[in-house]
């Protein structure tokens, strides 16, 4: 018999020869030890590679038959090998797709729009590129916001970031906080009506006092009352490069914020435009806001409008008029000023050489408080006002007369009468 036909016929080989022979097929172990490996299931294998899964699946079918394994020793080893090639292959690809992903920010956006399950905002991938990116009353969610941040922080030509009335909410505006920290180029921001609330406001203003890239925010509208005071006073004392900011529309109204915001903001050295209109701050919580102001060197538009302001603030205001030598626009709509309260008022228009407009429609003056207010500037030829408004306000034959005179006085005034229409500078 013939070497050939033993190793055909092993069970004619005596046990010594089987010993030797057993020695030399490694590759069986080889394949029960990889039996149990893979019954862990591709723990340490790539989830995200389907052919290589599969392939891996089928072969522990196999390898958990011992029949399999019996009648053909050479089909495992084989199958192994080309799994081999596949993990191999398939790595390959990763590393290759991994070299092509999009960096830029309308690929960066798409990516977390992906990582997030969202449809990306057409608009967005649009105006990404623009200076200037406006979404507004598109009902935005906090989770949109989250995923424009990560494309945003590395944008370097938008300057003014514009999402007004979408209601983000604190959730949101914490991501708007973060996008500002990093991004050094935009510098208008306009986050009004988003229903920020206490939370969003103390992260956003924590950020807003070391930061030097924004120089006007409009934060109008977004439920900020006198917890939040603190953290803007904070805003107004340290930031160095803010030139506007907008608190219209809010529920601030107690002494202590009047306070807190005349203390900083008589502090404050770069703020030019300030509007704190459309809340319910009381008389005196005007008045000791307005009295620091003297001060300040810097303001020149001042909204005060829709407040509650009376005799106590008017007084504050003839101070700042008589003092202030910047001050160039003041609104003072709709804030319970009767004809005591307009005398203080005109005092300080007939030292006044700065300002140039001066609103007071919706106020009870009647004609007699027109007149109180107007009177004073016949003798003050310097004065620079270009505009008064008083629509709103019934007056007589007295006040229209002074008018007349007052108009070769000052030729380029112009007083504003008749109904209340929409205020325009």
């Amino acid at each position: 018999m013939t070497t050939h036909n033993l190793f055909e016929r092993p069970e004619l080989l005596d046990s010594q020869t089987r010993l030797i022979l057993s020695a030399d097929t490694k590759p069986k172990r080889l394949i029960r030890s990889a039996t149990r490996s893979a019954g862990h299931h591709a723990t340490h294998e790539r989830s995200d590679s389907a052919v290589s899964a599969t392939a891996i699946q089928e072969v522990d079918n196999e390898l958990l038959d011992e029949n399999a394994e019996t009648n053909n020793e050479n089909f495992p080893i084989r199958q192994i090998s080309v799994i081999s090639n596949e993990i191999d292959y398939d790595t390959d690809l990763e590393q290759e797709q991994e070299s092509h992903r999009d960096y830029t920010c309308k690929g960066i956006y798409m990516d977390q729009c992906r990582r997030h399950s969202l449809i990306p905002s057409s608009h967005f991938l649009r105006h990404v590129d623009n200076e200037t990116l406006a979404i507004r009353y598109c009902g935005l969610k906090s989770i949109n916001v989250k995923v424009m941040v990560p494309s945003l922080r590395i944008n370097s030509t938008i300057t003014k970031l514009d999402l007004q009335d979408n209601s983000i909410g604190s959730r949101g505006a914490i991501y708007i906080a973060y996008l500002i920290k990093d991004n050094e180029y935009i510098d208008e921001l306009n986050l009004a009506n988003n229903d920020i609330g206490l939370q969003g406001c103390k992260v956003l203003c924590r950020v807003l006092s070391s930061n030097r890239s924004l120089r006007k925010i409009n934060l109008d509208g977004n439920r900020f009352n006198d917890d939040c005071a603190p953290f803007f006073a904070e805003v107004f004392s340290q930031n160095e490069f803010l030139i506007s900011i907008n608190l219209n529309k809010n529920f601030f109204e107690n002494e202590t914020t009047g306070r807190l915001f005349g203390k900083a903001l008589s502090e404050n050295q770069t703020l030019e435009h300030f509007y704190i209109g459309w809340n319910c701050l009381c008389s005196k919580a005007c008045g000791h806001l307005l009295k620091p102001l003297t001060l300040n060197a810097r303001i020149t538009s001042l909204d005060l409008s829709w407040n509650g302001a009376g005799l106590f603030a008017a007084k504050a205001i003839s101070e700042l008029l008589r003092k202030n030598t910047v001050i160039e626009k003041l609104f003072l709509d709709n804030n319970k000023f009767n004809t005591e309260c307009a005398t203080y008022i005109g005092k300080g228009l007939s030292k006044n050489e700065s300002l140039k407009i001066l609103t007071l429609s919706g106020n009870p003056l009647e004609s007699s408080g027109c007149y109180a207010v107007l009177r004073p500037l016949v003798k003050h030829s310097t004065c620079q006002l270009r505009t008064i408004d008083l629509r709103g306000i019934i007056v007589n034959k007295d006040f229209l007369e002074l008018g007349a005179e007052l108009a070769t006085v000052l030729p380029e005034l112009t007083v504003r009468l008749g109904s209340e229409q929409a205020k325009s500078d």
